[in-house]
């Protein structure tokens, strides 16, 4: 919808990945349906757990395994093209002010809802209510989502936050890998690390080697790619191969993190990487805004789901019928992705950009610094430096 323009990107002549915006978007999307199914069993039975559907069960693990996929991808791409000497202070304060502003606002939200549900009176020493709440207010950098003042904080989220953890420890992981990135051999150090992880998973049946698999696949694909290695066909065959995959996962697969599953997600991801939008599925202009949104809808979804339903004339008519729950649902989508939108706009977007005005700024002094002791204006040589790393924070 025309409406939605706000929420559009600046043209990028130098994005070459511009399917994985939609990609993401889908991924979001997806681990919203998976929630909104899970609480449909949570209301009627009081139990959390996965849906039984094998359709359902897959969407929310597999939303996320292509999140993780395409961090690795990213990030890993970022070293290769810096050769292992990335500019570290202007990547962890750009990722500080992306992860962060957003992160803050739903986890205030979640607080005041929680206080609002134990009628701001303290159900637990005034010691472990403020434990638990700094714990939500770090950012997600440790797993740990606690209950605050006794309630299951952790439910009005959805759950989602837990991800969080596992981007941070990526992140701090690029500093003992990006060393690998510095020599023509980065390929085969991913696929060394990517084996080692898969038999720690297969063999020592290790959970987080699981999740490592997703980073280092997105990570292996980015190798590929700095070497040019690119499977030659059409653009039609690649979409319908990649759908094939696609769909032999939901059809066939039994865990979301399973390794046969990572195992049909990875060439997927991969063909995604090299182009393939799915006959222009993913790179249309919904596509593009729903990706651009897709970490404020993944944030926030808990939220909507939350409130929408704690109404209770809404949460009766909802759980009345299938029909009238898939109503209620595409209520809350739409809810959703309008919150979203708003979200992108007012918090994430300014926050980003205030990280890149305060690396802009470091970058400026620093240069400032360099050339203290010469006279007159900057030279050439250091003016075309200082412009080539403000054009790339």
């Amino acid at each position: 919808m025309p409406q939605f323009r706000f929420v559009d990107s600046a043209p990028n002549p130098r994005a070459r990945y511009s399917a994985l915006d939609g990609l993401r978007g889908f991924a979001a999307l997806s681990v919203f349906v998976f929630h909104l199914v899970l609480i449909h069993r949570f209301i009627g039975t009081g139990v959390w757990e996965v849906p039984d559907s094998r359709f359902y069960a897959l969407l929310g693990p597999v939303g996320v395994s292509l999140f993780f996929m395409i961090t690795g991808f990213l990030f890993w791409g970022k070293m290769l093209r810096a050769e292992g000497r990335p500019r570290w202070r202007d990547l962890y304060i750009g990722r500080l002010f992306r992860i962060g502003p957003m992160y803050l606002f739903v986890v205030l939200a979640m607080l005041y809802i929680v206080f609002a549900r134990t009628g701001f009176q303290l159900h637990e020493p005034a010691g472990v209510v403020v434990g638990s709440v700094l714990q939500w207010l770090a950012l997600g950098v440790v797993d740990v989502q606690p209950d605050v003042n006794g309630y299951p904080a952790t439910r009005v989220l959805a759950g989602v936050t837990w991800t969080i953890s596992y981007e941070w420890a990526f992140y701090a992981s690029l500093v003992a890998t990006a060393y690998f990135a510095r020599g023509r051999f980065h390929l085969q150090f991913v696929l060394g690390a990517l084996a080692l992880c898969l038999a720690g998973k297969v063999l020592l049946q290790i959970s987080a080697m699981g999740l490592a698999v997703l980073f280092l696949c997105g990570m292996a694909v980015a190798s590929l790619l700095h070497k040019n290695v690119r499977l030659p066909m059409p653009h039609a065959l690649s979409s319908a191969l990649a759908l094939i995959l696609l769909v032999a996962v939901m059809a066939t697969s039994r865990s979301g993190y399973g390794t046969y599953t990572v195992m049909l997600l990875a060439p997927f991801f991969y063909l995604v990487c090299t182009g393939t939008s799915l006959f222009g599925l993913l790179t249309a202009a919904p596509a593009r805004r729903l990706g651009n949104v897709s970490y404020s809808l993944y944030l926030m979804q808990g939220l909507v789901l939350t409130l929408v339903f704690a109404i209770a004339p809404i949460r009766n008519f909802a759980m009345a019928s299938p029909l009238n729950y898939w109503i209620i649902g595409i209520v809350c989508a739409g809810i959703l992705l309008l919150s979203a939108a708003l979200g992108y706009a007012f918090i994430e977007r300014p926050g980003i950009a205030l990280g890149k005005r305060l690396i802009r700024r470091r970058t400026l002094r620093q240069a400032d610094a360099d050339t203290a002791p010469a006279a007159g204006p900057l030279p050439e040589p250091a003016l075309k430096k200082v412009c080539t790393d403000i054009a790339a924070s």
